[in-house]
């Protein structure tokens, strides 16, 4: 329950308030401003009243030491006169909010209500801004192989400037983590980080998003849009996937790298906005330039500080230590009790190559959460392909020849299961599927012909 202090003079408000928050607040009392200060030092109340009896000037001061002792907790005028200078001086002071007597329980239930939600957005963006602290800490970020720690000390280079940074990699290595970090630890952080992924949002509408458009600029604008780069300002924007961009596009981003200014769809007067640009993409720019895909110019504009994250194969020591940390965090978020993995299943994960990176890592093991009933992660759940657990297990997962039909039945009944469960995960997009059981969509197309598995939409495609 919730503690309140009410500070009035007056015995019959003192009771008013008893009766209609006596039984939501721990409700305690003082009369004057005497004892306050010892009061408010002992006990953290969540909220206070305060009535300024005819504007007081004596309990204008106790506001002001209220503040000062508990700055955070809010505080509730109440006053039997609204003059405009005494309504200002207590918002001038800390005051939450002034209500004029005589007053409601609705009303003053009201006011109470807005300040304990105050309290509890203020409580929530302090844990956010220090969770993203936590996130993007370039201390923290799991870098064990030599090849990861050079990427991260780059990085804490690059974060000091304000040049144009391109990061490559294959999918699922952490660009848009990377790109975070970057922002936060540079001298943008406190100002705004917009993302923006180039290859999901279709042609026509890219150039919209990007610079923003007029009222009727064309069909269906019916209002105007402000783009992400003029919400960015004055911070940073991640563009990924940016070799997915056309080359109309690539021109326009050329102008706003080189004049830092651009005109929104439709629109002819021109913006100007300071954004630091860190682009992303696992295609081969140098390759798409050579053919005629992608800009020189705009290649060598934001290729100024470039990063390349390595694949997982490539930095095998860090994957042991980023199993562990996802497994910890993905079973707080699905709360299910796991202690770790078996040694089998760690074996298997060392040892497995990750053409999904972390992102598949992630998938599979909190797939294996979901599935796992005994205190270690076992390989089977893993999903990642006999191949894979005859070579860490073969006496489990090699069948002997003396194996029952009944149990070869068994196996083949598991295995159906669990492909049908990560079709399931993966809204039944077999390439999704695939790369959640750690196979090629070739070898899932194969089994799921083998054992007739089908679903309602197939069908509809194919027919």
């Amino acid at each position: 329950m919730r503690s309140i202090l009410i500070i009035d003079v007056e015995q019959k408000w003192r009771d008013f308030l008893s009766e209609v928050l006596g039984a939501e607040y721990q409700v305690s009392y003082c009369v004057g401003s005497r004892d306050l200060a010892k009061k408010i030092k002992m006990v953290q109340f969540d909220i206070i009243i305060l009535d300024l009896h005819g504007g007081d000037d004596s309990m204008l001061a106790a506001l002001v030491e209220i503040k000062k002792i508990s700055p955070c907790t809010p505080v509730v005028i109440t006053s039997n006169t609204e003059k405009a200078e005494l309504v200002v001086a207590a918002i001038k002071r800390g005051a939450f909010d002034f209500v004029i007597k005589p007053y409601t329980a609705v009303k003053i239930k009201a006011s109470l209500g807005k300040a304990l939600e105050n309290i509890s957005l203020r409580n929530e963006l302090d844990y956010l801004r220090r969770e993203q602290d936590v996130i993007y800490d370039l201390n923290k970020i799991i870098a064990v192989s030599p090849v990861m720690s050079q990427v991260i000390e780059g990085i804490k280079k690059f974060a000091q400037t304000d040049s144009t940074i391109l990061m490559t990699g294959e999918t699922g290595t952490g660009k848009s983590l990377m790109s975070g970090a970057i922002h936060y630890n540079s001298l943008r952080r406190g100002k705004p980080f917009v993302k923006i992924n180039c290859a999901n949002i279709q042609e026509t509408l890219l150039e919209s998003e990007l610079f923003g458009h007029e009222k009727g600029a064309f069909t269906g604008a019916d209002k105007l849009r402000i783009g992400r780069f003029e919400q960015a300002n004055g911070g940073s924007i991640f563009l990924d996937e940016i070799g997915e961009m056309s080359m109309g596009l690539q021109a326009k981003l050329l102008r706003v790298i080189e004049d830092k200014a651009f005109e929104r769809v439709g629109g002819n007067r021109t913006i100007h906005s300071d954004v630091r640009i860190i682009a992303a993409t696992n295609r081969n720019l140098d390759d798409l330039v050579a053919r005629g895909l992608f800009r020189e110019d705009l290649f060598y504009r934001i290729n100024v500080l470039p990063i390349r994250l390595p694949p997982l194969r490539q930095r095998q020591d860090c994957i042991e230590p980023l199993a562990k940390l996802l497994l910890d965090k993905l079973c707080r978020s699905l709360h299910k009790s796991i202690k770790g993995f078996s040694t089998v299943a760690l074996t298997a994960i060392k040892g497995y190559s990750w053409p999904g990176n972390i992102r598949q890592l992630a998938n599979t093991i909190e797939r294996a959460i979901l599935l796992e009933d005994q205190a270690e992660i076992q390989v089977v759940n893993l999903m990642l392909g006999n191949d894979m657990i005859n070579a860490v297990c073969p006496a489990v997962s090699s069948p002997a020849p003396t194996v029952e039909p009944a149990e070869n039945l068994a196996l083949a009944a598991t295995e159906r299961d669990n492909i049908i469960a990560a079709l399931e995960k993966s809204l039944w997009i077999q390439k999704d599927a695939a790369i959640l059981l750690g196979i090629s969509p070739r070898v899932l197309n194969h089994k799921i012909k083998k054992m007739g598995i089908t679903h309602p939409r197939w069908r509809k495609f194919r027919s």
